[in-house]
């Protein structure tokens, strides 16, 4: 349960990064990105992140 807790704590870490880069971007820029490439990047990361978590193990 420890493992999936940490796994969904690097989604949310990874959705917070996202929003954060999205938010820098000039307005124009935002615009352009369509809302499924947001998406798409927060899962691939917080998938990324979660994945590592786990098969890392606990420290």
């Amino acid at each position: 349960m420890h493992r999936l807790f940490r796994a969904a704590g690097g989604c949310v870490l990874a959705f917070l990064l996202v929003l954060g880069v999205v938010a820098v971007l000039p307005h124009g820029v935002r615009d352009a990105v369509p809302d499924p490439v947001i998406g798409g990047a927060v899962l691939v990361l917080g998938g990324l992140m979660g994945a590592r978590r786990v098969v890392k193990g606990p420290r």
